[in-house]
């Protein structure tokens, strides 16, 4: 019994004395970075880590487990940590051009950040809470506030007088190469039947429809009718509510292919009818000058979103290349090294998304197009004219 108590009372005196080391306890383990007063707490670092993981799991194929993979001729595992680092150096790279700028985040970017944060945490909270001990606060600070800051930053280098300054009229003529400005009204070619189901429209109902909307066309190009007068009247006529979308400008990549076709048949202020496979389109080619002046330069976001579109790749790559000499930024080693990347990775992310047929797409042996849109670049108007055209 007395060497029971002997041990247990070194056992206290050596806990004592490590307690009274810096040593012992030389980092605490909540926070991964810092500079001056801008701390990132572990569950940002844990936010970046996982996202990296995502990132390489796309790069990886279905047959392979992504820690057990090579990416661009690196351990996987390294690749990850060093691609999550370089998130948290960026971090901090846009936070200083962020200051370097003089930028502001006004109250209405404020509301967006926290409208940003809820509505991920509504789908994520608990997988990011429960699962990865990421905190509410910690993807606020890592992603919604960074994201926020991110876009001025891009607005303000790629602005006259930035480091990465546009050509002039690049951006406008990025817009008015690729994107098209449309207005249309469409007509469903099924129908339901008494018994409540949906029935395709016959041959000869369709053309007779085919003529019907002909007859609308050569009305608004004879300047007899706009095309939203021509949606009401044939809603009226046909006692249905209107189908008019109004004038938008999308992307060609985003609009559907028989809409782009018949948008390239006319000349601006021009309507035709367009057929796909389940819709007729009443659809008319507006100027996409204007557009350029009504959609891009009157709406920050709509700028921001267009200049992501045309140097988003550009960007991304030049900030993680400038972040990685970002001084004065103090890197918690202790606790970045306790995060486990393998306590991320169960069953159902084991292996990488990555399918043979895309391997193949990659390497220019089976696409037909070369065409891909970013959901990174799309705004909530281009995915809205996306939703509405691809609406047959």
């Amino acid at each position: 019994m007395r060497n029971i108590w002997k041990r247990a009372v070194a056992g206290m005196l050596a806990l004592a004395m490590c307690l009274s080391f810096a040593g012992c306890y030389d980092e605490n383990k909540t926070w991964a970075a810092r500079q001056g007063d801008d701390t990132m707490p572990i569950g940002g670092y844990i936010y970046y880590l996982y996202s990296a993981y995502s990132e390489a799991m796309q790069k990886v194929d279905t047959e392979t487990q992504v820690l057990k993979a090579e990416i661009d001729g690196e351990d996987a595992t390294q690749w990850i940590k060093d691609r999550a680092m370089s998130y948290l150096q960026s971090y901090y790279y846009i936070g200083d051009k962020f200051d370097e700028y003089g930028l502001e985040l006004t109250q209405e970017d404020q509301d967006t950040i926290s409208s940003t944060t809820d509505s991920f945490w509504a789908y994520y909270q608990s997988m990011f809470e429960d699962e990865l001990g990421i905190a509410k606060s910690s993807f606020d600070q890592a992603y919604s506030q960074y994201n926020a800051k991110y876009q001025k930053v891009m607005k303000a280098m790629y602005d006259e007088g930035g480091e990465l300054a546009l050509a002039d009229n690049e951006l406008k003529d990025y817009f008015t190469d690729n994107y098209y400005s449309y207005e249309y009204f469409f007509v469903s070619l099924t129908t339901t039947n008494d018994d409540g189901e949906s029935e395709t429209l016959s041959a000869d109902e369709q053309d007779a429809l085919k003529e019907e909307l002909q007859s609308y066309v050569d009305k608004i190009n004879s300047g007899d009718m706009t095309l939203s007068e021509a949606a009401d009247e044939y809603a009226a006529d046909h006692d249905t509510d209107s189908t008019y979308y109004k004038p938008s400008a999308a992307k060609g990549d985003n609009i559907t292919s028989e809409l782009v076709t018949a948008l390239d048949s006319v000349s601006e202020g021009k309507a035709a009818v367009a057929s796909t496979s389940k819709a007729l389109y009443v659809i008319c080619k507006l100027s996409i000058d204007d557009a350029y002046t009504d959609e891009v330069e009157a709406s920050d976001s709509r700028y921001i979103s267009l200049l992501s579109d045309l140097k988003g790749e550009e960007f991304s790559d030049y900030v993680m290349e400038q972040a990685a000499s970002v001084s004065d930024v103090e890197i918690n080693t202790a606790a970045i090294n306790s995060v486990s990347l393998s306590s991320m990775v169960d069953d159902s992310n084991k292996f990488g998304t990555v399918s043979e047929t895309e391997d193949e797409t990659e390497d220019g042996d089976s696409s037909s197009t070369g065409e891909s849109t970013s959901s990174e670049s799309s705004t909530s108007e281009e995915s809205s004219a996306s939703e509405s055209s691809a609406e047959e």
